[in-house]
């Protein structure tokens, strides 16, 4: 049994260190995702002075996240925003959940190497790197105390000291909490009245205990309205199967290499063992314990959980249910059921050691496999992040970066930034993290070290872009790659920096490192003249040379129209949403006039396209445009329609300054003398995200030599 126990032992100390090893790695002082959210709202309320209990109380989807923000709020006042207090927290609360558990397990009259081995189990379990989402993202502090708080509400009321008003007094508070935590926190209220009668709770206690459920439950499904992007529960309660279906992928999404097939004949086995046990239990109480009673309360409230996700989310499709975020839940569930089977064969401690073997191999390796395999991707995750706000520092708002930090939309990220950014809060507590050395930044024309290995992939200066040059960059003796990254022009003085935080394996191929790999992307707010001077800067102070006499792609953008160009034929034809009246404030240039669009209307759905004869010699086709201040899914394409192909385009990726630019489109050059179709389109929602064009104009092309 020793050996065995060893061994379980250091499967659980493992995946427990794997867990923290990726918290660590993963974290970043960045507010993403429904972070952002949260920051919203408390900006939008006035944040110290208008944030109150309001705002506590109002839904976040279908959440009431009440104790979960009162962790943000302290995290805003205490520690800037920084994001790792939230973290830690998500990792005591896991721990303390774990040690609960084996408590629960040792007054089961379990010790020795059987009560190590489980509590092991849950420990690794409590911190698997299969969860890694709950590990990283500060805001998934909800759904780690969710499960945390039910446990203690199930064992304050069964097991806790004292008489039946203290006992409901502690399952009532942690309830609450439970429930004001996440919205499958409302679950624990029939289980908790249920496990109050089996426990012999009567008289007053008991039905203070079902008034406060019964209240709770009411006020919570009265007020529900359920999320705009999820399935509505009144239709979802009509497809039952499908509903059941989901829930055991769900509550199998820790054992995924089963295959789907042995997942749902296990999940089903499962469910059914734990119902029969609660029966069971109804039946013939005397047979046992009150820990009994925690453990299968609170594998049905995990299959409530299970049922109640369903509702909301079955119409994602099956695959949504293996989120990395829903193994808390899973692994939870296993893992009660674990302590269940392990206390039925406990009179026969060679079993009950195999089974406890058998299921760390189960729970805990594919969790370390995991963790070797994908924190270099975990860790691509946070440089991504990390790079938003390196190139919002560099080189002003950038929508498509920004979208690795809220990837629904543009426009949260742009708000809430700029509110961080003015409050010192979260990354700009510390902007010095996100900066090139100062000096690298006032003298970047020192003498260098040496030069670098790699390349500038690219370069553009343009009125809209700015300027941006990518690539990448090593040490030619050690393969360390710079940190910093900074572009000179012609004067030797800086016109970008950024960092070397793009993750590309191509580069890691290169260097011969599952670990590093990175590329750089340097950004500037304005289009600059001349040759650029690319130079790294190393962590120990040495700088090199990556590239000097860099000329950028010619602009993508005019600020005026030339001369020398002339109107295009054709008129544009609006297919989807917008028209004339969406051309943005102001009347547009006369030379673009007429112009349609749909700037300034509710929605910024927008498709026009214009059909158009090739020029008579070589020529690059000028468009005249004008975006929202938020464009991602913006594009405007020029197409050949005999064969279908994109003859040239740009998605934007910056707002079009403050009014009209030229866009030109190269590709036209030595287009065939039929029909071309020019095509504007806007994806987004709200009008930030719209474009209005105007009269395109051929520019005569220069020879090419």
């Amino acid at each position: 049994m020793r050996p065995v126990a060893a061994v379980v032992l250091v499967l659980g100390l493992a995946s427990a260190a794997a867990g923290l090893a990726i918290a660590v790695v993963g974290f970043a002082p960045i507010p993403f995702g429904d972070s952002l959210s949260f920051f919203r709202k408390f900006f939008d309320a006035g944040g110290w002075d208008g944030y109150g209990l309001a705002e506590l109380y109002r839904r976040h989807n279908e959440h009431r996240i009440v104790v979960p923000s009162l962790f943000f709020l302290l995290d805003i006042g205490l520690f800037r925003a920084g994001q790792a207090f939230l973290i830690a927290v998500i990792v005591v609360s896991s721990l303390a959940h774990a040690a609960v558990l084996a408590w629960l397990f040792r007054r089961l009259g379990h010790r020795g190497p059987l009560l190590a081995a489980f509590a092991a189990i849950a420990a690794g379990t409590a911190l698997s790197p299969l969860a890694w989402e709950n590990l990283v993202w500060s805001f998934q502090v909800q759904f780690i105390q969710v499960w945390l708080f039910a446990t203690l509400a199930f064992a304050a009321l069964a097991v806790g000291d004292g008489g039946q008003w203290r006992r409901v007094g502690g399952a009532v508070v942690f309830g609450l909490a439970s429930t004001y935590t996440m919205a499958n926190g409302l679950a624990v209220w029939p289980l908790l009245v249920g496990l109050a009668w089996w426990r012999g709770v009567r008289g007053a206690p008991f039905w203070l205990l079902a008034a406060v459920a019964a209240a709770v439950v009411a006020v919570e499904v009265t007020g529900f309205r359920p999320h705009g992007t999820h399935s509505d529960p009144a239709e979802t309660l009509l497809q039952p199967l499908a509903v059941g279906h989901y829930a055991l992928r769900y509550l199998t999404t820790a054992v995924a290499a089963l295959g789907p097939t042995a997942r749902d004949v296990l999940g089903g086995v499962l469910v059914l063992a734990v119902g029969g046990l609660a029966v069971d239990a109804v039946a013939r109480p005397a047979r046992y314990r009150a820990e009994h009673g925690v453990l299968l309360a609170l594998a049905g409230f995990v299959i409530a959980a299970a049922l109640l996700t369903a509702l909301g989310r079955v119409g994602f499709g099956l695959a949504q249910a293996d989120a990395s975020r829903y193994a808390t839940p899973s692994l939870l569930f296993l893992v009660v059921v674990l302590a269940l089977a392990l206390d039925r064969v406990a009179g026969r401690p060679s079993w009950a050691m195999a089974g406890a073997g058998g299921a760390a191999a189960v729970l805990l390796v594919p969790g370390l496999i995991l963790a070797w395999k994908d924190l270099p991707a975990i860790a691509g995750s946070r440089d991504s992040r990390v790079n938003a706000i390196v190139e919002y520092l560099a080189g002003g708002y950038r929508p498509a970066a920004a979208l690795s930090l809220f990837p629904r939309s543009s426009v949260v990220p742009a708000r809430v930034l700029e509110r961080l950014d003015a409050a010192g809060l979260g990354p700009f507590a510390e902007r010095a993290r996100f900066m090139p050395p100062a000096d690298a930044l006032r003298d970047p024309g020192r003498p260098l070290a040496a030069m670098c290995r790699g390349a500038v992939d690219g370069a553009v200066s343009d009125p809209v872009n700015g300027v941006q040059v990518w690539g990448w960059a090593a040490d030619t003796a050690s393969d360390a790659q710079p940190r910093w990254i900074v572009a000179t022009g012609a004067d030797d003085t800086v016109v970008a920096w950024g960092a070397s935080l793009v993750w590309r394996p191509d580069v890691a191929a290169a260097l011969g490192t599952r670990w590093g790999g990175r590329g750089f992307m340097a950004t500037g707010d304005q289009a600059v003249d001349g040759p650029l001077t690319v130079y790294g800067v190393f962590d120990d102070g040495r700088r090199c040379a990556i590239a000097t006499g860099i000329a950028a792609v010619p602009p993508r953008f005019l600020s005026g129209l030339p001369a020398s160009a002339h109107p295009a034929s054709g008129a544009w034809t609006v297919t989807d949403g917008g028209g004339p009246a969406g051309a943005g404030p102001g009347d547009p240039p006369p030379a673009a006039t007429p112009a349609v669009g749909s700037l300034g209307l509710p929605s910024s759905r927008f498709e026009a396209t214009l059909d158009l004869i090739p020029s008579a010699g070589p020529a690059e086709l000028l468009v005249p445009v004008r975006t929202g201040p938020y464009p991602v899914g913006v594009t405007i394409t020029v197409i050949d329609p005999a064969t279908g192909g994109t003859l040239d385009g740009h998605g934007f990726g910056r707002p079009s300054a403050d009014g009209w630019t030229w866009l030109v489109l190269r590709g036209t050059r030595s287009a065939p003398g039929h029909l071309l179709r020019l095509r504007a389109t806007a994806t987004g929602e709200g009008p930030w995200q719209g474009v209005a064009v105007g009269r395109p104009y051929w520019l005569p092309a220069a020879p090419q030599g």
